[in-house]
């Protein structure tokens, strides 16, 4: 089994939230494709396309396309004869777990924050009880990780919870499941041991 870096377990968890592995009947096209909206450009290029093309030795092209997203590609068979190597599925994603490759070589937590990246996000507490009553709270913020591969969210919150950051329950409605951080030193020590590259704390708010 190859042996990866925290970076190449980083895109992992993107590819897992944001990407596909496709491969043609004909084999003639084989590759990876990720899709992010137009703010993460910076991300793909000055991150995610040099990791991979330096690491699985291959070339991608990144596009800033029409309908403001951002589209990182890659045509190559060897580079998804790895990836199948290592049980990362092509097609869609029907239930996965974090690759075994990556537990076995400790880089959860980069992992988590690529796919934190695709599939997480932080805003501010919102509740409207009453007429006059303020629908968002300036100073308190939520963390939230939503996507429908149940097996994939569980092993995330479990992880985090080893990790000593306190989750709130895991729950699931119309296949699609969600779990929160409320708590703001929680949120706080998630950034801290996470290390998001973006989907960080507004600046304006001190936890």
């Amino acid at each position: 089994m190859m042996k990866i870096t925290a970076a190449v377990a980083e895109v992992l968890g993107l590819l897992y939230g944001d990407g596909c592995v496709f491969r043609y009947s004909d084999y003639h096209q084989s590759g990876i494709t990720f899709t992010g909206s137009k703010s993460e450009f910076w991300y793909y290029r000055d991150f995610v396309k040099p990791t991979v093309e330096e690491f699985f030795w291959v070339h991608g092209r990144l596009t800033l396309r029409n309908d403001n997203t951002t589209r990182f590609t890659v045509y190559s068979k060897r580079l998804v004869d790895e990836l199948l190597e290592i049980g990362i599925e092509t097609g869609k994603k029907v239930d996965p777990k974090i690759p075994r490759i990556v537990t076995k070589s400790g880089l959860v937590v980069p992992f988590i924050r690529g796919l934190y990246h695709a599939e997480g996000s932080i805003y501010r507490r919102y509740a409207k009880q009453y007429r006059g009553h303020a629908k968002t709270y300036s100073n308190l913020l939520v963390i939230q990780i939503r996507m429908k591969l149940g097996k994939l969210t569980t092993q995330v919150w479990q992880e985090l919870a080893r990790l000593g950051i306190q989750v709130n329950r895991l729950v699931v409605s119309h296949s699609v499941w969600t779990f929160r951080i409320t708590r703001q030193s929680m949120i706080r020590k998630f950034i801290e041991l996470i290390q998001p590259r973006y989907k960080l704390l507004p600046t304006s708010t001190r936890l």
